[in-house]
């Protein structure tokens, strides 16, 4: 099989491409003693199987970073047949810069130039063919977003045989550059003597442990000849070789627009950027995200709800009030139903996230939140991405931290994203809401909870942040520019989130189902009086001052430790699945269903967030982020139901 790499920087369309040739024959997971996605996919092209790894997004491979890490791991161990290095055709400067270092490997490279069109709008003309002439490497020009890419794939298979070129900086010619290349004669490396030397320079440590003690000592002695006779750090001397070759490269090969052409996304950027229009842009986004989910998903929510009443009737009626029957249609059905009911719902919300990230606006929402972030809390924007993140789900959120550079902003923002609405805590709004509130302000209630979350994130960083010492980093931020993201690829990206949930749905949503169900019957068959009754009993004075003292809330609070999606689930298997929105109307005042969902919001992360926070941010706040948001969640919701009580709601 024919193993192929993408490599590129962010941005790119790299991930794009990637969709294209593989579809959904891709496996999505971890890489290994990392929590960096990894994804590998498959394709056939002229009888020949083929293998895709899309590689992490990354600026270079100076291993400072967990992505840069990967790549570095990737290309030193698993020696790819070929790496196509995926390039922005308007930033050939900045993206050039890591197919060079790609290169100096010695391994067998195509460059795929993406984003032509766009880049020609901008005025850019670029002669792809005397740039692999003057290169020594296949170039071709590409377009992510379009399906056929038989081109590419046929100079892959034909390069594949071919020997890669050797990059040669001036300082290699250095007499010193050449009594040290003698020395690396004896040592055992698949990879070219310039490149280690090129490492040696940058101060690579895992290199260094390739070559040995002895020759380091001598390296130095080389190192400081060469920093003399060019009177500069041996690693700027590096990386002004490689931009000083791209530049070679570039004035022969391209053509650049004049600068004072203004494009569309500069144009656009100047209202969705400005100091006093970005952030009411924002929360508009936000507000028509969450308005869309709850209401195009209200339709066919209501379809699989009634589908789920129907089948679970149905059990119920042909199986009798047999224990078979119960656990079938209130355990299983009541309880795992009640969840995928708003499948329709998360399926949306997930869309519209990916949108926002395909398109490129969800940079410029860091950006817009970076003075908000900056003032109240002392962090910076990057820390709005994880947190957007956190919206589909916090464990992902949570990973995205790790491409912060400064610890103390990462383990803030590990704390912070918790707070998120995730997807797991949707269809409780949406119940509720739906089951207690007019429409006209169902969407305004889910939209509250999402910016309280915020606002209860953003102050906990506050409190915090004295406690958590550290420096913090420049906030440095490429801005992509704006794309209208491809149907198949948004659908793929959809595909790959909702089915996950689906998933959990089906595992650890049924399992603690099954369990609830026995709990609720154990012992004698009477619910209030079962093991779930007794201890939903014990807990309920808890929430008493909150507004909804009973042991079914209770119990639904308890089962979401685990997992949030399991508050659902034990009001459906409690209530049963046909009785469950009638059970809340009866149970819960609008007040009273406020507080419920206050609480939801802000009390403990599940199992599953937990664990990554224990990785990302160490095991002491691992520990610290249950207590503290339990206290924070019941304080709000105390507030909240004290506040409406006084005000006569």
């Amino acid at each position: 099989m024919l193993r192929i790499a993408l490599a590129g920087n962010p941005n790119v369309g790299k991930s794009t491409l990637f969709n294209n040739l593989t579809g959904l024959n891709q496996h999505v997971g971890n890489w290994p003693g990392k929590t960096v996605e990894k994804k590998t996919g498959y394709l056939n092209f002229r009888e020949n199987d083929i293998e895709i790894t899309d590689l992490p997004g990354t600026y270079s491979l100076t291993a400072g970073s967990p992505e840069e890490e990967v790549v570095v791991d990737y290309l030193l161990d698993e020696r790819p047949d070929l790496i196509i290095s995926v390039v922005d055709a308007s930033n050939l400067e900045r993206n050039l810069y890591l197919t060079l270092q790609i290169l100096e490997f010695g391994l067998n490279t195509i460059i795929a130039v993406n984003l032509n069109r766009e880049s020609e709008r901008k005025g850019y003309r670029l002669d792809e063919k005397r740039l692999e002439e003057l290169l020594g490497v296949p170039v071709i020009k590409v377009e992510a977003i379009e399906g056929n890419q038989d081109e590419l794939l046929e100079a892959a298979i034909r390069q594949v045989n071919s020997n890669p070129p050797q990059i040669r900086y001036e300082f290699l010619r250095s007499d010193a550059i050449k009594e040290f290349r003698e020395l690396l004669e004896d040592v055992e490396a698949d990879f070219p003597a310039e490149w280690i030397i090129i490492k040696l320079l940058e101060g690579d440590k895992r290199v260094a442990s390739m070559v040995g003690e002895d020759l380091i000592k001598e390296f130095e002695r080389i190192r400081r000849i060469l920093e003399e006779e060019h009177s500069a750090d041996a690693d700027i001397l590096v990386s002004d070789a490689r931009y000083g070759l791209i530049e070679g490269l570039l004035e022969r090969s391209l053509t650049r627009p004049s600068l004072d052409r203004v494009t569309v996304s500069e144009l656009i950027d100047r209202a969705v950027l400005n100091r006093y229009l970005g952030l009411p842009i924002l929360l508009g986004v936000m507000w028509l995200i969450f308005q869309l989910t709850f209401t195009a998903g209200a339709p066919l929510t209501e379809l699989i709800d009634a589908g789920v009443s129907h089948l679970a009737g149905a059990v119920q009626g042909a199986l009798g009030d047999s224990a078979a029957g119960s656990l079938l249609a209130d355990g299983v059905i009541g309880g795992v139903g009640s969840v995928l009911v708003f499948t329709p719902n998360i399926f949306i919300l997930f869309l519209l996230l990916t949108f926002l990230e395909d398109s490129g606006y969800l940079a410029r929402a860091a950006f817009v939140m970076d003075r908000v972030m900056n003032s109240v809390a002392g962090l910076s924007g990057r820390s709005f991405i994880p947190m957007m993140l956190g919206f589909g789900c916090c464990v992902p959120g949570v990973m995205a931290t790790r491409t912060i550079g400064s610890e103390r902003e990462r383990i803030l923002t590990s704390l912070m994203i918790p707070f998120m609405s995730c997807s797991a805590r949707l269809p409780v709004y949406v119940l509720f809401t739906s089951a207690l509130f007019p429409l006209i302000y169902q969407g305004w209630v889910i939209f509250f909870l999402y910016i309280l979350g915020i606002a209860v994130a953003i102050i906990t960083a506050r409190l915090l942040g004295e406690v958590v010492m550290g420096e913090g980093f420049l906030f440095l931020m490429e801005l992509p520019p704006y794309r209208l993201p491809r149907p198949r690829t948004l659908l793929i990206h959809t595909y790959h989130r909702g089915i996950q949930f689906i998933k959990k749905a089906g595992t650890i949503i049924f399992a603690g189902s099954v369990i609830i169900w026995f709990l609720s019957g154990f012992p004698g068959g009477n619910v209030s009086s079962s093991i779930l009754g007794t201890l939903g009993s014990i807990m309920a004075p808890i929430f008493h001052p909150l507004g909804f003292g009973d042991w079914q809330s209770a119990v639904a609070i308890l089962s979401g430790f685990a997992a949030k999606e399991l508050v659902i689930s034990t009001f459906g298997t409690v209530h049963g699945a046909a009785n469950i929105a009638a059970s809340i109307q009866g149970a819960f005042t609008p007040l009273e269903a406020l507080s419920f969902m206050v609480f939801v919001l802000l009390y403990t992360p599940c199992l599953a967030t937990l664990a990554v926070i224990k990785e990302e941010a160490g095991k002491r706040w691992a520990l610290f982020s249950p207590l503290y948001s339990v206290f924070v969640a019941w304080i709000a919701s105390f507030i909240i139901y004290t506040a409406g009580t006084l005000l006569g709601y």
